[in-house]
């Protein structure tokens, strides 16, 4: 690899998979190789010195290809490291403490997470005659930042399901066999809303919502469910039948 024709994008942020791009360290710059893994070594030894999470990606770069609009290494280090402004991350701490709630939140989200794959599943093959796909396995999954303070983050999940009915099915009567067994199932189903390309029916349990879409374009109905988004801090399960049913 030829550092001169390098391009080293610097990523900072409070969880190793939420970092952002903060500085480069641009091979153009330099008069020569070495002059470029200097400033990448200072860079690197800066950030782990601070305990700071990072990480880099490298590409290759042509002499006239357009700058990222990012500030360089030493520019970024006079102004944050030298004059003090803010990096806008924490350092990760000597200990993480696991907050109180964090192994009964997991439990929740587990439980949330059958439970409501099961429900939708049930509201797809309510459509008669349709073929019925997971798109999207429910999953738990973080929402906003990562944080150094676990208490912080906040997680939900998420899942998603289609049905494609059989010709010439429309989608009054596809929503009408879904909210039925969405209503069977405890849902409280609001009126269908309908735009130029989609109908759409959304339904509500306990801080759960499924959203069932119909594509005029496609004739299918997607079907996506998310729990309600809690965080370990003082983790209590959502209340209501839905909730109950994970504690």
């Amino acid at each position: 690899m030829i550092e001169r024709e390098t391009l080293y994008v610097f990523r900072l942020g409070e969880a190793d998979d939420d970092l952002t791009p903060a500085f480069v360290v641009d091979g153009r710059d330099y008069p020569d190789d070495e002059a470029v893994r200097a400033d990448v070594g200072a860079a690197r030894a800066a950030l782990r010195e601070r305990r700071l999470i990072a990480d880099f990606e490298t590409s290759a770069v042509h002499p006239e290809a357009p700058r990222i609009p990012l500030p360089s290494w030493r520019e970024w280090r006079a102004r944050h490291l030298e004059a003090g402004e803010p990096i806008g991350v924490r350092p990760r701490p000597d200990t993480q403490p696991t907050p109180a709630g964090w192994d009964d939140m997991g439990r929740w989200l587990e439980y949330a997470r059958t439970w409501l794959d099961a429900q939708l599943a049930a509201a797809a093959g309510a459509v008669s005659g349709a073929r019925v796909r997971r798109t999207r396995e429910p999953e738990a999954h973080r929402i906003g930042p990562g944080s150094v303070v676990l208490a912080e983050e906040q997680y939900r999940t998420e899942g998603e399901y289609l049905a494609v009915p059989p010709a010439g099915a429309g989608p009054e009567a596809v929503l009408r066999q879904i909210a039925g067994a969405l209503h069977a199932g405890g849902w409280t189903v609001a009126a269908p809303a309908e735009s130029p390309g989609y109908v759409t029916l959304p339904s509500e349990q306990s801080g759960y919502t499924i959203v069932a879409v119909w594509s005029k374009r496609n004739n299918s109905v997607r079907l996506t469910g998310t729990s309600p988004a809690v965080h370990a801090t003082t983790f209590e399960a959502p209340g209501g039948a839905a909730g109950a049913a994970h504690v």
